[in-house]
């Protein structure tokens, strides 16, 4: 069976409604990422994340 090889050329974009399009990629600053809501804590904090691996043995 012969190999074939896919050539993947990045595609930017500076449209932000292009950023819901597979393959493209649309740089964002900080701010302009956040203003979207693209950044959503979800991490526990390390208290949250000790008392998720506590094994209660009594």
């Amino acid at each position: 069976m012969k190999k074939t090889r896919v050539k993947v050329v990045p595609i930017l974009s500076s449209a932000v409604n292009d950023a819901f399009i597979p393959g493209v990629q649309v740089p964002l600053s900080l701010e302009e990422a956040e203003s979207y809501g693209v950044f959503s804590e979800t991490a526990l904090s390390e208290e949250d994340a000790w008392d998720s691996c506590a094994t209660d043995f009594s």
